[in-house]
């Protein structure tokens, strides 16, 4: 007697894991909600960066899957974790699934800000990325100066930062 399974269409297995994903991301956002927790996809920085004439192409090159924290436009169709929340996503979903057991993709590009990068174009690349469990991934990079200085630290002595607050705080009371 034969044991073994059928074999079932790479399709039909890529529209399964796509609906497991998004229940998992559904789900997730709905105990998000419950205990308080944020699960919406991180926005690029708005501001200074957008319009940075400072910027810089990289190139292409590997970058980390985990390192992708974010999005410029997408941060209603993925989860935090780059899980689709919506069903309309699901066909462009499969097809990248599939184009990446086939022929691989082309690169997604990002923007770099400090050490995390946001995507701009490739959010369903990166979805499946992750759902495989691929830690690299191609990607066209540009680079944004970090304008974040380090904070200063204040102890428990009083310090000009802590002094100027309260100054401020007591004359707009």
């Amino acid at each position: 007697m034969n044991m073994s399974f059928p074999l079932i269409n790479i399709r039909g297995y890529a529209a399964n894991e796509f609906s497991a994903l998004r229940s998992r991301a559904v789900r997730g956002t709905f105990w998000g909600k419950l205990i308080g927790r944020n699960t919406i996809l991180a926005r690029f920085p708005e501001g200074e960066f957008q319009k940075c004439p400072n910027r810089k192409s990289i190139g292409a090159k590997d970058i980390p899957v985990t390192e992708i924290i974010g999005t410029l436009y997408r941060h209603s169709d993925f989860d935090h974790r780059f899980r689709p929340l919506k069903k309309n996503l699901r066909e462009r979903w499969i097809n990248i699934y599939l184009l990446q057991e086939k022929d691989g993709w082309p690169p997604i590009l990002v923007h770099k800000v400090g050490d995390y990068y946001y995507v701009e174009d490739g959010h369903h690349r990166v979805s499946v990325a992750r759902a495989l469990g691929i830690a690299f991934i191609q990607a066209k990079v540009w680079e944004y100066p970090s304008s974040s200085k380090p904070a200063n630290k204040c102890d428990s002595f009083e310090c000009s930062e802590r002094s100027q607050v309260r100054v401020y705080a007591a004359m707009t009371e």
